[in-house]
């Protein structure tokens, strides 16, 4: 009987130990958690949570989505958001006075549109960093920016845009998308596209459309398509200006007056919509839909199963920046 309890006593003693353990594994994870700031989304699909990183951004009154990221662990850079772009974009004057770039010699000066740096570099935002990125110097980033980010940083993520509350999350699984509207995603030219509806009195034509957060305004039809629908002369004339791409190279355009536009079940209407003659900066046959309209719908798109989803949000009657 001895022999027995003492056995039972040293099974004791270990259960108590492995709950100690146990225990003290737990705090320490929630800890952990805390001090990362993670929030959980609920799961449409799964019956657990969804861990998320959630990023504040600044909308810009040029429709510019700007966070702040550190860069080789030590330079603080405004970047953009740029979901119609991939990789990672540099102006040359951010290039020059706010990194270390091009001080340990092996860059030759100066550098040049589109030709990546000799250096990698690591990003970081929030929490996520990447390792060995290629830097692209361009001339021009959005106003109030050091340059730009592509939507390939997020591949098998899902990304979700709230611009109600200035916020982007990146989770690992779909959260719940009860009252958006779905729509399945093609990549054409490292380009995220979906297929949408112009129409108006007497004419209805079905596109493909270029999800731009890089680009500042609400919409621009195809050149080619201008040439082949007739109904593109007919539309109501509001005003002409520029347009400039990272270049920094000028484009005239037209700002006329689109009756409609569907995407899915989704309508709009008297959407201001630049044309010109120049080919399309897309580099292949689409239209392109900017942030000024993208910022009226809370987005959720999904990288891994190729969709995207979007909701009213509370800027869906502000009034557009051409309208007269």
């Amino acid at each position: 009987m001895g022999a027995l309890s003492l056995l039972k006593q040293k099974t004791m003693n270990k259960l108590f130990t492995f709950l100690i353990l146990f225990l003290s594994w737990t705090v320490l994870h929630a800890e952990q958690c805390a001090n990362k700031q993670t929030v959980f989304f609920s799961s449409k699909s799964q019956s657990d949570s969804v861990k998320a990183e959630v990023w504040p951004f600044v909308l810009s009154p040029y429709n510019n989505i700007i966070f702040k990221t550190v860069l080789n662990g030590r330079d603080t850079l405004d970047l953009k958001f740029d979901s119609g772009a991939a990789g990672l974009l540099l102006t040359h004057d951010a290039i020059r006075e706010k990194t270390d770039l091009l001080n340990d010699g092996t860059e030759s000066t100066p550098t040049r549109n589109y030709v990546p740096l000799k250096a990698p570099a690591s990003l970081q935002i929030g929490e996520m960093l990447w390792d060995s990125l290629e830097v692209w110097p361009v001339r021009l980033s959005g106003q109030g920016s050091d340059g730009r980010f592509g939507w390939d940083l997020f591949k098998d993520k899902v990304m979700v845009i709230d611009y109600d509350n200035n916020e982007m999350s990146i989770l690992d699984s779909l959260p719940d998308t009860a009252g958006y509207e779905a729509l399945k995603l093609e990549v054409v030219s490292h380009g995220l596209c979906f297929h949408g509806k112009i129409h108006g009195e007497g004419f209805e034509s079905e596109g493909r459309f270029l999800f731009d957060t890089g680009y500042q305004k609400a919409l621009l039809l195809d050149s080619n398509i201008q040439k082949e629908e007739a109904f593109v002369q007919s539309l109501e004339l509001l005003s002409e200006s520029e347009l400039r791409n990272g270049a920094g190279d000028v484009f005239l355009t037209r700002i006329v007056k689109l009756p409609g536009l569907s995407l899915g079940d989704a309508d709009m209407s008297d959407i201001p919509t630049q044309l010109f003659t120049a080919p399309n900066p897309a580099g292949f046959e689409t239209h392109i839909l900017g942030n000024e309209l993208l910022k009226r719908f809370n987005t959720i798109v999904d990288l891994r199963n190729m969709m995207i989803y979007l909701k009213k949000s509370s800027r869906f009657d502000v009034a557009y920046s051409d309208t007269p």
